[in-house]
């Protein structure tokens, strides 16, 4: 690993010289001067550095927590002069952006900050981030960057530059709760299983013994998680998923997929809880009442872990790759995930401690904290592999990667993703088909009309 660059190391030279001193019996002579270029040299102490400060506005998951209070107070030891504020953001998938926003609106934004591989782009676009390749030319910090995966460069560039800083590397694969499984006598998936497959499977699964209930699958209920589903139709709900122009939601294959699993699975099939079911945090797979759930390496720590089995709470699991559908390249979702460097006055700063979360040292205690994929692809198979079965028992971790080399990003652009989902996608589409007020072929020609003007809006303004 290429370590931090430090600068202002001071080198002191000390150098000595001895005085000759003639004496004589009668009277002693004069000692001999040295010449001022020759007289010796006192050592000196390296100036005191300049105290720096680093703000770091950061995602608040509980995942990442105790990551962050590691970094943080490692960077802090191996440079005293240093203070890096944390401030992290409960409910980050609601709360995180309209802070981030906030702070830079009223001229406060912090020097570092947290972006999800698809959300970062709008603050590039509007010159509040900082581009980062002399940084990464220079002190060779290019094992985040590999080439030829393609996901980790939309991700990551834009318009020819680099901004995002992985921390992670993300896939989402399907989770397995074993003692569902044993309880009914029903084999565990396999990575070369079927959609057929998969949806015979959760219908053996789901049962109700008098009060209790279980479930052979617990649904998303998000557009972007099952942006999964969609692609392994064949099709995709935009022209590109980078910078796209036309919405076409509206598709018969996508039609037909959202409409299994944004709804008939809570109302036709009845293998998924609903929203009334999951009230208060019953029937999930954490509690032992859904055989199965789509998820990322995020969600180890809330299934097995050595705090969970130290209490006897943990939920044994595997996971699989998830099932073949239509597409024979059997796509998986995909995308580098970390932290971009605010334009202010303290880039040398926000960037040292930046590649420092992310060079070889500082993105291994992140993902053995946290459980995900670590952002250096040669530490895939070499390290986080088995540091993922001895810490969260997990022996399927090749599904990961596996799953990785399949992947591609939901959709990057000057509309982001979140504003996609929470002002169409969300109320027009997925609401409605949650609780079983209406059918995909109903919501999706909707869906596709207000996202259109949302993508002509902004086509209008660049």
């Amino acid at each position: 690993m290429k370590r931090i660059s430090r600068r202002d190391f001071l080198k002191v030279g000390a150098g000595s010289v001895a005085t000759l001193i003639l004496a004589r019996c009668a009277q002693p002579a004069p000692a001999t001067q040295v010449p001022p270029t020759e007289a010796a040299v006192v050592p000196t102490e390296p100036p005191v550095k300049a105290p720096v400060t680093v703000d770091f506005l950061a995602w608040g998951d509980n995942a990442d927590i105790p990551a962050w209070e590691k970094l943080s107070k490692l960077y802090m030891e191996r440079f005293p002069n240093v203070t890096v504020n944390v401030t992290t953001v409960a409910d980050p998938n609601a709360n995180y952006y309209p802070k981030l926003q906030t702070s830079i609106a009223g001229g406060t934004p912090p020097d570092v900050a947290s972006f999800q591989g698809w959300e970062w782009q709008p603050y590039a676009d509007n010159e509040h981030l900082a581009p980062i390749d002399d940084f990464v030319t220079r002190d060779g910090f290019t094992a985040p960057y590999p080439e030829g995966i393609q996901s980790i460069t939309d991700s990551t560039a834009r318009h020819g530059k680099r901004y995002l800083i992985p921390l992670q590397v993300a896939t989402m694969v399907m989770f397995y709760a074993k003692k569902v499984f044993d309880d009914a006598g029903v084999p565990y998936p396999t990575d070369d299983w079927t959609y057929e497959e998969f949806l015979a499977i959760a219908q053996k699964l789901t049962k109700t013994e008098g009060e209790n209930k279980i479930f052979g699958l617990q649904a998303n209920g998000q557009w972007f998680r099952d942006i999964h589903w969609i692609r392994s139709s064949g099709k995709t709900e935009f022209d590109s998923i980078v910078d796209p122009k036309k919405s076409q939601f509206n598709q018969p294959e996508i039609v037909e997929i959202v409409q299994a699993i944004a709804s008939d699975v809570y109302y036709g099939l009845k293998i998924a809880p609903t929203p009334a079911d999951l009230s208060g945090g019953a029937n999930t797979i954490q509690t032992g009442n859904c055989a199965m759930k789509y998820e990322g390496a995020w969600f180890f720590p809330q299934l097995n872990s050595p705090d969970l089995r130290a209490e006897g709470k943990q939920v044994e699991f595997d996971v699989v790759m998830m099932p073949q559908y239509k597409d024979a390249t059997r796509p998986h979702r995909g995308w580098a995930e970390g932290i971009a460097v605010l334009k202010g006055d303290s880039l040398e700063d926000a960037w040292a401690f930046a590649s420092f979360m992310g060079g070889e040292e500082g993105d291994k205690i992140y993902s053995e904290t946290t459980g995900r994929l670590p952002n250096n692809l040669d530490l895939l198979e070499s390290w986080w592999l088995p540091t993922i079965q001895e810490r969260f028992q997990v022996t399927n971790g090749k599904a990961f990667l596996e799953a990785f080399k399949r992947s591609q990003v939901d959709v990057v652009g000057g509309v982001p993703r979140s504003k996609m989902w929470s002002e169409v996608v969300k109320p027009v589409g997925w609401d409605p088909l949650i609780n079983g007020t209406s059918q995909a072929a109903e919501v999706l020609p909707q869906v596709d009309a207000a996202i259109q003007a949302l993508l002509d809006e902004y086509w209008a303004s660049v």
